[in-house]
């Protein structure tokens, strides 16, 4: 057996028989260790250094980083148990023991009906598909062998649990897949990242002489967004719900979660400029640009009618749509009127117009939620927008651009996204609610054979992520008419706050001819970050195949 050389460590104290080895911090528990002693650790990452392979162990509140053996098969996330081979006064040996494997004469007889070796890896590529109910004949062994030789960076936890959820085994999907389990799969950060990364990339394209490159990507975005009807109407998505009607209740129950807004307008400080303010700020420069472009003198005034908050204005989303317009019949070889778009593109004004148009396209308020069209028609029109500026991006900026990798960082949420809805009744919610914007999940549960559970209830889980409150998880149950809500929260000024206005929330259901218990809960340290996410992927759980889905893709 191989060993494990020139261990060093890090956050705290080894003692070597009794002596220090060396000290960096004295207030958790020393690891001691004596020839022959065995201790249990994690596998936490192997990298390359200097030509040499250095694998990083989790031991208790340690961290060991040893020099791998040549031909030492340890992999990511593996939990193993080490003997103490070797000591001196600055070098540690440890040896993984072959019980880690925990191999058993089912366990052989599966790999040689296979046809594959037994060693350490396929070892414990049975125990973990046995451990996940998955089947370990032949044709199973020898397609999950190949997928951990198509991915060997993958750890043999993600594959074994992708492949029990019916998720395809891809590049993207794995991906995908680890960014859920991390807790950074939330659509609204990458929305966010593109709006805010369009300025810049504008600027610097035009910064570097590439006017005419800076123009183009400007104004596709303009028609892209400012044409907003066309992208929606364009690819067309079968999202007709297959759910019953109890389980179309309860995700209309749990729907109304993020309505009741009045929750959390107490939590929010009132930090946000007034709309009008801003919009009021060098209007007059802006107004004048617009007479350039040849934008009719009648809508100006309408818009800023609406910067005044008066009556018959125009909004935003129609200005924007005449700029649109405007754009599509310039002449941009005209040199005065090419000079007044490059004006009105790199005016605070029109990126503040253009950011607000994305976001209310790319997002939804509180009381759209309840209507699930609204959702599939937010995924459709965010498909086909995504997919054509990633290639207007591509075109421009460059794939490895800061905005090209946040494109297609979405695209790629998206199309996991898809993935999951073929299996999960499942959809994020990007919101935008009174002073921020906040990241939701909603999952409605299924039994494995069954489309409700034994006793006829259904349930959902909705996550909220809100800056000012924290990670607000809600477990509803409905049972006829009678809904069961459990709230999580990060702290008890969340309670008080939730206690103090659950009343709105009951009123509104028993409007809707609910009755309502409510039960509200800290989150304890072995809750996840997020319990919709937590729940979908629990492959204990085994949830059937959704035939309902919200199409991400269009």
């Amino acid at each position: 057996m191989s060993n494990i050389q020139s261990v060093s460590q890090s956050n705290n104290t080894i003692l070597v028989n009794g002596s220090q080895l060396n000290q960096v911090g004295a207030d958790k528990q020393p690891l001691e260790l004596k020839n022959g002693s065995t201790i249990q650790g994690k596998v936490l990452s192997i990298e390359d250094a200097e030509g040499e392979k250095i694998v990083n162990i989790s031991v208790g509140d340690n961290v060991l980083s040893a020099r791998l053996s040549e031909g030492m098969g340890l992999r990511e996330g593996q939990m193993l148990n080490f003997v103490v081979k070797s000591l001196s006064s600055n070098n540690v040996s440890i040896t993984p023991l072959y019980e880690n494997t925990s191999i058993d004469q089912s366990t052989e007889k599966a790999l040689n009906a296979a046809g594959l070796e037994v060693n350490r890896d396929n070892v414990q590529m049975v125990k973990t598909m046995m451990e996940h109910s998955l089947p370990i004949d032949k044709n199973s062994l020898q397609d999950m062998s190949k997928a951990l030789s198509a991915f060997p960076n993958t750890s043999i936890d993600t594959l074994v649990e992708m492949k029990a959820l019916n998720i395809p085994i891809t590049d993207n999907n794995i991906k995908g897949y680890e960014s859920y389990r991390n807790y950074e799969h939330q659509v609204i950060n990458e929305m966010q990242n593109i709006i805010d990364e369009l300025p810049n990339a504008y600027e610097t394209l035009t910064n570097s002489g590439n006017s005419d490159t800076a123009m183009k990507l400007y104004g596709e975005v303009l028609k892209l967004f400012g044409n907003e009807e066309a992208a929606v109407s364009e690819g067309t998505v079968n999202a007709e719900t297959v759910i019953s009607q109890n389980e179309q209740t309860v995700t209309d129950v749990a729907k109304e979660l993020p309505k009741a807004e009045v929750l959390l307008n107490e939590a929010v400080e009132e930090t946000v400029l007034d709309k009008a303010d801003n919009k009021a700020q060098n209007t007059a420069h802006f107004s004048d640009t617009l007479k350039e472009l040849g934008i009719k003198e009648e809508t100006i005034n309408r818009f800023l009618s609406d910067v005044k908050g008066s009556s018959g204005s125009l909004s935003e989303k129609e200005l924007l749509g005449e700029l649109a317009k405007a754009f599509n019949e310039a002449d941009l070889t005209n040199n005065a009127e090419a000079a007044a778009w490059k004006k009105l593109f790199s005016s605070n004004e029109y990126n503040k117009l253009l950011k607000n148009n994305i976001a209310d396209q790319w997002m939804l308020k509180p009381d759209e939620v309840e209507n699930k069209e609204n959702i599939q028609n937010l995924y459709q029109r965010l498909g086909k927008q995504i997919n054509n500026l990633t290639e207007t991006i591509n075109n421009t900026m460059g794939a490895e651009s800061k905005l090209g990798q946040a494109a297609n960082n979405l695209q790629n949420n998206l199309d996991f996204m898809n993935q999951l809805n073929q299996m999960f009744q499942y959809v994020q919610l990007p919101l935008q609610m009174t002073g921020q914007n906040a990241h939701g999940d909603l999952y409605v549960y299924r039994n494995k054979n069954k489309r409700m559970s034994e006793d006829g209830s259904v349930s959902a889980m909705l996550h909220l992520d809100m800056e000012n409150l924290g990670p607000v998880d809600v477990y509803v149950k409905m049972l006829e008419k009678k809904v069961s809500t459990h709230f999580y929260v990060a702290d008890d000024s969340v309670l008080d706050l939730i206690n103090d206005n659950i009343h709105i929330l009951n009123e509104r259901l028993e409007k809707r001819g609910y009755s309502m218990q409510v039960t509200m809960k800290l989150h304890t340290d072995e809750d996840g970050k997020d319990m919709a996410v937590d729940e979908m992927l629990d492959v204990s759980k085994m949830p059937i195949i959704s035939t309902a889905s919200f199409d991400a893709r269009a």
